[in-house]
């Protein structure tokens, strides 16, 4: 919101005050509008301040437990969530929650919509064992109040399959999402979009069929300014990334480089390898192609060089490597030398290390990075 929008808030209220006082009904509606507009802003501080005085003016006009208090106080919660302050935050879903479901019913929409955000902030706190013991019966909730194929279903459904897969249930992830696939190749091109857009350092990416999951750590450059613990979903594709900071990770790297150039490069790597794949899966038909691409970073965190994709194809047949490398034969690439890379041509032995036109500074790999690494299981390629 532009600085002048928000000045005429603060002007509006301060008016308020005045000739209404400022615990008015009036006045505690335009400061709830207020906060609102300072959260979107990512003033959060502020917005704290503004939340919990129009939390007491509802409370003082309308009562501790009437639905505006509430929303009021929930909407509190979210910028508690966001300054990190998981516990104040989690204390007020708690309330909000429990005032909703006596005033109007354990599965109104507002009451699903107050558990929902509990369980948010437990999931970005950390706890994922207590929020996957408690998501069954919110999806049930749901299911009964706005249909099982209902948009808000499918959400918290798929929210509950990104816990499940966290905790490395995949099986029981992939029974809550019926085992949804789609062309690796579509799924790659949301990550890259996802890349470009934020310009995070790609930390971690795991894509295939059943979806991605993504790290992507903050930097001083990147096009975007979210905070470590936040989430991003592509609901669509099943992508779901975390983003995190150099202190969350156990070899921390260093936040002050500049990380805009390789992430973009990585960006523009797994976009190409996505025209490659979709056409890989054309010519091989019959989704014969069952591969998990993952980012591997050689040396950790020394970041002077973009990470490598690998392409991990452990699941498909021998005679179904060789067609496909026959195909990479064929897409614009420079072959990349590597000690744990195939050494005979792409044409008589399986795999391949190279770089594609589209993304050449980044190494592609069927070989580099899997030492180590277990394959992957049919419920993830």
């Amino acid at each position: 919101m532009p600085e002048h929008s928000l000045q005429d808030q603060l002007a509006r209220v301060a008016r308020l005050e005045t000739h209404k006082g400022p615990l008015a009904l009036e006045t505690t509606a335009a400061r709830h509008d207020l906060a609102g507009a300072l959260h979107r802003a990512g003033r959060l501080a502020e917005a704290e301040a503004q939340y919990r005085r129009a939390c007491e003016g509802f409370a003082h006009s309308r009562g501790p437990t009437h639905l505006f208090t509430l929303t009021c106080m929930n909407n509190l919660a979210l910028v508690l969530r966001d300054r990190r302050d998981w516990q104040s935050a989690l204390d007020l879903l708690a309330a909000v929650h429990r005032q909703r479901a006596a005033t109007l019913g354990p599965e109104h929409p507002l009451t699903l919509n107050a558990a929902n955000n509990f369980l948010g902030v437990q999931i970005l706190q950390g706890d994922l064992a207590a929020a996957v013991r408690e998501y069954p019966a919110l999806l049930a909730a749901c299911e009964a109040t706005f249909g099982p194929d209902a948009p808000d279903t499918h959400a918290v459904r798929t929210d509950y399959a990104h816990v499940l897969r966290r905790l490395g249930r995949e099986r029981e992830a992939l029974e809550q999402v019926d085992a949804d696939v789609h062309p690796v190749a579509e799924v790659l091109l949301g990550c890259a979009r996802l890349l470009r857009y934020t310009g995070l350092f790609p930390v971690a990416l795991t894509a295939s069929r059943h979806g991605a999951r993504l790290e992507l750590g903050t930097h001083g450059t990147a096009r975007t300014e979210h905070l470590p613990g936040e989430t991003l979903h592509d609901e669509d594709l099943d992508i779901a990334c975390h983003v995190v900071g150099p202190d969350d990770l156990e070899a921390p790297y260093d936040e002050d480089l500049d990380l805009l150039a390789p992430a973009d490069q990585v960006a523009d790597a797994v976009g190409a390898l996505a025209e490659h794949l979709a056409r890989a899966d054309r010519e091989l038909g019959g989704q014969r192609l069952r591969v998990r691409v993952f980012v591997h970073h050689e040396q950790w965190p020394l970041l002077s060089a973009p990470p490598s994709l690998t392409v991990d194809r452990r699941l498909m047949p021998r005679r179904d490597q060789v067609r496909h490398d026959r195909l990479m034969s064929a897409t614009a690439h420079l072959p990349v030398p590597h000690p744990r890379a195939p050494r005979r041509g792409l044409r008589h032995a399986p795999g391949f290390s190279v770089r594609l036109a589209g993304g050449p500074q980044v190494t592609v790999s069927t070989a580099i990075g899997l030492e180590g690494r277990p394959a992957p299981s049919p419920f993830e390629a």
